[in-house]
């Protein structure tokens, strides 16, 4: 009975990171809005899914990441002006 309550709980938690991503995805088209693309990325990179097994949460935070990053034009310019956590967070 242990193994179904802690499936419960993964189940809670990752509804509330979904709740979380979707959040954060509309303050990233918000910045997106105002021509703020490394703020964008930054907010999307902040408070990344704890370690999850959940693939929706996974997916979720790749498409919000994915949004921010394809409204840079210059990623080269980018990943050079990246603080380290950051660019840490985004390899992973």
């Amino acid at each position: 009975m242990a193994s179904g309550a802690e499936e419960f709980v993964e189940a809670d938690n990752a509804e509330a990171i979904i709740t979380r991503i979707e959040h954060k995805s509309r303050k990233i088209e918000s910045l997106l809005k105002q021509s703020k693309p490394v703020e964008a990325l930054k907010t999307a990179l902040e408070g990344s899914p704890p370690k999850t097994r959940d693939e929706r949460c996974k997916s979720a935070n790749w498409i919000v990441v994915h949004r921010a990053l394809m409204a840079i034009k210059d990623v080269d310019a980018l990943f050079s002006s990246l603080d380290p956590e950051y660019y840490d967070i985004l390899m992973k």
